[in-house]
């Protein structure tokens, strides 16, 4: 029987540690160099919006002013092609409603809806991570309601012109182009051998609308209405289902 010197056997111990070494590497290369998966899934979390523009018209109304925190909802889907994930996705968030003693209640809301495009930078048979961007449309409504008041009949109306008279209800809306930056994580749960499955995820980024908003009361144009976009930071909880 062979024996090994001290020595030898320290050497072989050595050159089978770098062996498995590198083999551990190789799958973990492998590992993260698989096709990213796709995925159909629902979201809740939390959205901002700078809402200072805004809050200065409504307390010069006798508004209450608006929160700039909401709790957002909605839905997405994407299509993955290799590391390439091209997608759609809609949510709403609902930033609530204000009221003072006077009568007088303010709900502000907004919707978001974009195509989104990413990459899978790490993609394994169970996680991907990517950074996204999209572009979009988003629209802001501000519905106000004063139980006492009378509405304004202008045929084009100032923003503060509605403000103070509002009538029963006035919903007034805000369109801009959106445009979001991001990314995101998904991690697929699938049962052994199976290519299906439910995937959770986070996101987290930010809504920009550089663009001016068009606003309008029931199809009538504002005039004089506030600098305020669909835009701000996010972040969401996703599930749903997906796979390769």
């Amino acid at each position: 029987m062979l024996r090994l010197r001290p020595a030898a056997r320290g050497v072989l111990a050595l050159i089978v540690t770098l062996i498995a070494q590198r083999s551990a590497h190789a799958q973990n290369v492998g590992a993260g160099s698989q096709p990213s998966f796709g995925a159909l899934m629902l979201s809740t979390g939390m959205a901002m919006m700078s809402v200072d523009a805004l809050n200065a018209r409504m307390t010069s109304s006798q508004f209450a002013g608006l929160s700039n925190d909401a709790v957002s909802y909605g839905v997405s889907g994407r299509f993955a092609y290799s590391r390439a994930l091209i997608g759609a996705e809609f949510n709403r968030s609902a930033y609530g409603e204000e009221g003072l003693n006077n009568g007088r209640t303010d709900d502000l809301s907004s919707v978001q809806g974009a195509i989104t495009v990413g990459y899978a930078v790490l993609s394994t048979t169970h996680l991907s991570i990517f950074p996204e961007v999209g572009a979009g449309l988003g629209m802001v409504n501000v519905v106000l309601r004063d139980r006492n008041g009378v509405q304004s009949a202008a045929v084009e109306p100032s923003f503060d012109e509605i403000a103070q008279t509002p009538g029963p209800e006035s919903t007034l809306s805000a369109k801009a182009l959106l445009y979001s930056f991001g990314g995101g994580a998904d991690y697929l749960i699938a049962p052994r051998g199976a290519r299906k499955g439910v995937v959770f995820g986070l996101r987290a980024g930010v809504l920009a609308s550089p663009n001016r908003a068009i606003w309008t009361r029931g199809g009538q144009s504002v005039s004089a209405r506030p600098d305020v976009g669909p835009g701000g930071r996010y972040q969401r909880l996703m599930v749903g289902l997906g796979g390769r």
